[in-house]
């Protein structure tokens, strides 16, 4: 399975629930010889037949370790990447924004833009914590999924597993989902980020990757792609008297609201440019301003 590249943007995607098996993944063989090495390989101790000694034998099942792992890592790859990006709507009025996440919350305390509040470690060394107003009663590894909407206009799912937690916190990691519609990108200030937990802002760093083409915006910003020059790549909708032009590597940001209570802050990176498109990859700082 291949990405398909002829849309313009991005985000990182992670099918994986923490826990399984990253070997699990599933897809279509093709024959090649790549499959009939890694049916031949016997990872196993085996009866010399020919009188091998013992010293021998220990250095041929290393070599064939050796090479099953370096089979399987170039394999792997190969058939996970194409699940690694997921299409952004072709809609410019709707955002979806996906990436890994960890969160700590207080006893007591609810996870920021959900219900799901943490009591504290009970005597039977579970974590209590309450979902929709329901009692359950977790452990390391145990699923702590949410779904919901912590704003108008964001749709938020959380798939997450109860990581570590004491009669003070709880921590839980996993991936997070955001769904943002009506957006009408305005450039400006963002709300700041404080280093602790603030229960009225909502802080979500998700990786992206955008292919833009000529004359297109960079998703969520009022940035355009003008086209390539001697200079490099040049954008449009930049604030008066800032350079339009990046090299390879080179930095574009951009800050400001995507509908109410709804904030962006963008950094990303050149990674491609020619006549045609812009390939961006960098992290988005997604921020809702739920209190007040």
């Amino acid at each position: 399975m291949k990405p398909d590249l002829e849309n313009r943007s991005y985000t990182a995607r992670a099918d994986h629930r923490l826990g399984d098996s990253v070997l699990s993944t599933s897809y279509h063989s093709r024959q090649c010889t790549q499959d009939n090495a890694l049916k031949t390989m016997h990872l196993g101790l085996k009866t010399q037949d020919n009188g091998l000694s013992t010293q021998n034998s220990a250095l041929s099942l290393l070599k064939r370790l050796l090479i099953a792992t370096t089979v399987l890592l170039a394999v792997v790859p190969i058939t996970t990447s194409c699940s690694l990006l997921e299409r952004q709507p072709r809609s410019n009025s709707t955002l979806v924004y996906k990436g890994p996440v960890t969160q700590e919350v207080k006893a007591g305390s609810l996870i920021p833009g959900t219900d799901i509040r943490y009591i504290s470690r009970t005597e039977d060394k579970t974590a209590e914590v309450l979902i929709n107003g329901q009692r359950a009663f977790k452990r390391s590894g145990d699923s702590l999924d949410w779904t919901g909407s912590p704003l108008r206009g964001v749709e938020m799912r959380l798939n997450q597993r109860v990581l570590v937690y004491s009669e003070e916190r709880l921590q839980a990691g996993g991936t997070v989902r955001l769904t943002v519609d009506g957006v009408s990108s305005k450039p400006g200030l963002v709300p700041q980020v404080a280093d602790k937990t603030n229960p009225s802002i909502v802080v979500y760093k998700v990786p992206v990757l955008y292919r833009v083409k000529q004359g297109e915006t960079i998703p969520g910003t009022t940035l355009s792609y003008t086209g390539k020059t001697e200079k490099g790549a040049q954008l449009g909708g930049l604030p008066a008297g800032e350079s339009p032009y990046r090299q390879g590597g080179d930095s574009i940001s951009w800050q400001g609201e995507l509908r109410p209570r709804v904030y962006l802050d963008l950094v990303v990176r050149t990674a491609f440019y020619n006549e045609d498109r812009l390939s961006v990859t960098g992290l988005a700082t997604v921020i809702l301003a739920i209190g007040g």
